[in-house]
């Protein structure tokens, strides 16, 4: 990301998700001085694999689409 100022980043996370917990990667971005402006962290009600929670598979497509696009909002979790 300090090579192209233009590449931004998607990270999806699970609120229970005992493999990879949500909030290490927001520690790993901050830490290695990742510019926070370009990274949208979303937040869904499931585990690690979100996409067998239904409700959780239909707002990560979404989220998807909206990235692609360029309109993901960040969103804080709850």
């Amino acid at each position: 990301m300090r090579r192209n100022t233009e590449l931004r980043a998607w990270v999806a996370n699970g609120y229970y998700d005992m493999i990879t917990p949500f909030f290490d990667a927001e520690i790993t971005f901050a830490r290695y001085g990742i510019p926070q402006e370009r990274v949208a962290m979303t937040y869904y009600q499931a585990g690690h694999m979100m996409y067998l929670h239904e409700p959780a598979l239909d707002a990560i497509a979404a989220d998807l689409r909206a990235f692609y696009a360029g309109q993901l909002e960040d969103r804080q979790p709850d």
